[in-house]
């Protein structure tokens, strides 16, 4: 659980089009692109920047910005070992790191660690002595 509030909890997931998606397996000039997402927001991809896929079926697969082919009726990531058919894919993801909820969820840990204190040094009983024969 902790894992999963991890991997999800710290990143904005904007869905981009294939045709946008492509312009990440370029790479540009300056090895980073500007990609458009459905949302009609501008994004720039680096090849620090988690990229994916999302199948018909819903399952998420990263592919390595730059480093992948996207055909007539395939997209091929070497990297991964990987090869779908255009017509299963439902969209192109990018994951950016999100700073409000990387600061929530730090909040989040920082505020159950003083309860957790709180809550054991409040409920302890008194102290007992030793060696009085108990």
């Amino acid at each position: 659980m902790v894992t999963l509030v991890l991997q999800l909890g710290c990143y904005n997931t904007y869905n981009l089009s294939l045709d946008e998606l492509r312009k990440a397996a370029e790479g540009g000039t300056e090895a980073a692109v500007k990609v458009k997402t459905q949302e009609g927001q501008e994004i720039v991809v680096t090849e620090n920047t988690k990229i994916g896929v999302t199948t018909k079926d819903g399952v998420y697969r990263p592919i390595s910005p730059f480093n992948f082919t996207i055909t007539a009726n395939q997209l091929i990531a070497p990297d991964e070992d990987y090869i779908e058919s255009k017509s299963n894919i439902e969209t192109g993801n990018v994951k950016q790191v999100s700073g409000n909820k990387t600061a929530l969820l730090v909040t989040a840990g920082v505020l159950a660690l003083v309860a957790g204190s709180l809550f054991v040094t409040l409920t302890a009983e008194d102290k007992k002595g030793f060696g009085e024969g108990n």
